[in-house]
């Protein structure tokens, strides 16, 4: 799992050619210590206001080319083994990481009218677009069973969320770069981000709670790392109010198991923790 524990964010200011005063902030982190990512983040800082100043692109770190940026949470732990982390993620909301535990997301697909009367019907008729979502989701469900018929070896946990279904598989570990996970991502036509972060990032996530604007909580103020000690007073504030609104609300739910249970102990953990935090038995609306 590409996920350091160490982050740190870092500014450097200076001046141009012409005399004209500059300053970037740059993030840096590491695997081994905080200072290690302090200074990591002052180069990265230094290097952008070179590339600027000197008529050069500043450069672009896309999100899925480098490692999750993300405060971890918790250690999750197979006796002396960590097998995940929870993480939090940019918009705040809790991620659980599994090094083997494969997580399969997929989208329903979006709402297409089959003319301009459908499309008004569909605009103004609440109940319309419910009854057409429930057909997607049917359909998608159903492909699933058919995958499954096919591959009676595998065993997985098949939930509903808001907007998609996620997969648990539950009959062994997987490795998250093989060609036989690749394999099983365009089979089940998993989301193609979610495909792309699973190679690059080399591990398998899934959410646990809430998004924020579905449990009626603003987006968090700033993000991880802090610059400042009120920067992360401000956000732990924000996140106690976001814990309060998550509690009614739910992620999933459990629409069926394919095979037998999971015999792997690290398996079992990873299932007992995903349903438990997500809710899966409780009696509240999908966020």
């Amino acid at each position: 799992m590409r996920i350091p524990p160490y982050w740190a964010q870092a500014r450097h200011q200076g001046k141009d050619a012409r005399g004209r005063t500059h300053a970037f902030t740059a993030c840096g982190w590491s695997f081994s210590s905080l200072r290690e990512a302090q200074e990591e983040a002052l180069a990265r800082a230094i290097r952008v206001f070179e590339r600027v100043t000197s008529g050069q692109p500043p450069g672009r770190y896309e999100y899925h080319d480098r490692p999750i940026k993300e405060e971890i949470v918790q250690e999750v732990r197979d006796a002396v083994t960590v097998i995940a982390l929870v993480t939090r993620n940019r918009y705040g909301a809790l991620v659980l990481n599994c090094s083997n535990v494969l997580f399969v997301d997929v989208d329903l697909p979006a709402l297409r009218p089959s003319g301009l009367v459908d499309a008004l019907l569909l605009a103004f008729s609440r109940r319309r677009r419910e009854v057409r979502r429930e057909a997607l989701a049917q359909a998608a469900i159903g492909q699933v069973e058919q995958w499954a018929a096919g591959h009676p070896d595998r065993r997985f946990r098949l939930y509903r969320t808001k907007e998609g279904l996620r997969l648990l598989f539950t009959d062994r570990p997987y490795e998250p770069t093989s060609p036989e996970t690749t394999a099983i991502l365009a089979e089940l036509k998993a989301d193609p981000l979610y495909v792309k972060l699973t190679q690059k990032q080399e591990c398998f996530r899934a959410r646990l709670t809430a998004k924020p604007w579905r449990c009626g909580c603003p987006s968090p103020p700033g993000g991880y790392p802090w610059l400042s000690s009120e920067a992360e007073r401000a956000f732990r504030q924000w996140e106690r109010t976001y814990a309060e609104r998550d509690a009614g609300f739910r992620v999933c739910d459990l629409v069926r198991e394919f095979g037998s249970p999971a015999a792997s102990g690290a398996v079992r953990t990873i299932v007992a923790l995903h349903d438990r935090e997500t809710r899966v038995t409780a009696r509240a609306p999908l966020a």
